[in-house]
Parts: structure tokens; sequence; C-alpha cells
């Protein structure tokens, strides 16, 4: 059941992606009201390399940037912080200030930067980036959202309907130094809660890869994982894990076929991504064996 965690941060970039507008409203509610939903929300995340060179680099932070409209009418980015690997990060202040100001100057349009901590440590708290030297300064001050501040909400969290209430859960649970047998207890209970949610069968999807990502376990637990939730599933006739398996088949595929043609081809343009996203494991296999003889994409995709 368990996914390659090499991409550590595409879980946390997926969530934001389906679930900004649900993270907003939960963890950030002061401003949920000032945007205008009903107009969406569009993820930039390629704006982000035209502001990231030679700026400060670490991968422990997720970026995200996204577009909202505001209620006003005005267009606004949304400039999110993420600091994944739970460690503190004497630069993270200046790595904030340097996106903003970056962004500022490529689009004038209002920013709001914000900082997500995923680590233990109450005391590390950032919020403001200063310079100064002979009467000359700057400030950049940033709210902050501090996972570790839910564990007195788990009853919240766990009678929440706001889907994003699961990947603070699952979250917080990484949190906590457990034994591989802990672990997968913790992971058998949060599944087993996750099912009880009246939520669409595409959210239980999305939120049982996060868990599965956050929750890695040695291979024989993970066998036994599957057993016991194999068990539960036949109990509630559902087959999330099933189809969760079959998703990550047909993702391995897809990865594979995608380096095949980045290889021969360089660049896939977009409208053949979207292609790979939604096609099956057995049309992706076909797709790859034509790499080698095609001279082009349009050869590769031609059905």
């Amino acid at each position: 059941m368990s996914q390659p965690k090499s991409e550590f941060d595409t879980p946390w970039k997926k969530v934001l992606d389906i679930y900004f507008e649900d993270f907003v409203a939960y963890c950030w509610p002061e401003q949920h009201s000032k945007i205008d939903w009903k107009k969406g929300y569009k993820s930039l995340d390629k704006e982000l390399s035209k502001i990231s060179r030679n700026a400060p680099v670490t991968n422990r932070i997720v970026d995200k940037l996204v577009e909202v409209y505001l209620k006003n009418g005005d267009e606004a980015y949304v400039l999110i912080h993420i600091e994944v690997q739970g460690q503190s990060d004497v630069d993270f202040e200046k790595r904030m200030f340097i996106y903003r100001l970056r962004l500022r100057d490529l689009h004038d349009k209002p920013i709001a930067s914000l900082a997500v901590l995923i680590d233990a440590d109450q005391n590390w708290r950032p919020g403001v980036y200063r310079e100064e030297l002979w009467g000359s300064s700057m400030e950049m001050k940033f709210p902050i959202i501090k996972l570790i501040d839910y564990k007195s909400r788990v009853k919240e969290l766990e009678a929440s309907t706001n889907p994003f209430s699961s990947v603070i859960l699952a979250q917080l649970a990484t949190l906590e130094k457990q034994s591989p047998e802990a672990k997968l207890t913790s992971k058998i209970n949060l599944i087993k809660w996750l099912y009880t949610r009246n939520w669409k069968r595409e959210d239980i999807m999305t939120l049982l890869t996060f868990m599965d990502w956050v929750f890695a376990l040695p291979k024989q637990l993970e066998l036994k994982c599957k057993e016991i939730i194999e068990g539960l599933e036949e109990e509630l006739h559902v087959d999330y894990v099933t189809s969760f398996e079959r998703m990550g088949i047909e993702k391995g595929e897809g990865t594979m076929l995608l380096c095949f043609l980045e290889g021969k081809f360089k660049n896939v343009p977009d409208n053949y991504l979207q292609k790979i996203n939604k096609a099956d494991a057995e049309t992706l296999v076909k797709w790859g064996k034509r790499v080698l003889n095609s001279q082009s994409l349009d050869e590769v995709f031609n059905d």
C-alpha cells in the first residue's frame, strides 16, 4: 500500500492544490471571508521558478503560490512556505523575505506570506525578518501556523467535517516518537477514522495517499497493515485499498513514461501531460512501447 517517498514535498503540494479553500477555512479562518471563492483559485507553482533562482534553497521547505480573488475585485497572491522536515531553519525568515520581494517585483499585486511549521519545537516561532544598517532598515512580518498547536484540539479535528482536518491529524501523529509497531497502530486507527467520514470517494483516496506517505513503515508491517485494512473494507463493503494500489501502479507507469518522453523529446507539453494523468496502466504501457520508434510525440499518443 505504500507509495514511493522520494518526492518529499509532493503530497503537501497535492493536498494544498485540492484543499486550498478547506486549508484556509480551517487554519486561517479570519482570512477566508476576504476571498471570493466563487471565482476559484489558481496554483502558480511554475511562477516560483522565476523567483527562486539564486535564492537560499533547502529541500526541507515546500513553497506554494496561489492566485486568489479578493471580494473587492482585486487579484492577490498567497505565498505559502511549509517547513516539512520538522527542524528549525535559521534562514527561514530570509527565504520568505527574498521570495516575497522577488514576487512583488515581478507582479504588481498584493501578496500574503504565510508560514506553516511542522516541527515539535514549541519555542521556534519565526515571524519577522529585519535588516538595518546606518539608520536604514527593512522589516517583513508574516503569520505562522504551527501544527503542534493543534495537539490540544484533537477531538475537534476528529469531529470536523473539513477534509483538511485529516491532514493535520496525520501530520500530528508523525511528531510523536513511535516504534514501527506503534506507527502501524496509529496508521490503522487514522484510516479507520477516515472510513467513518461521509466524504466523497475521491477525497478518501486523496487523503489515503497522504496518510500512506507520512506513515512510512517497514515492508512486513505494511503487509500487515494491508491485511487489517482489507478486513475492515470487507466488513464495510468498500474497496479503497484495492483502488489505491491500482492508482499507485498507474502513477508508477506514468512516471516511467514521462521519463522516457523527456529523455527523447526534452519538453512534454501540457496537453500530453493531461493525457498521461488520465490514462490507465494498460494505455501507459502501450505508449511507453512506442517511444523508441516514434519520431514525434504525436506518433506516441496517436490512437
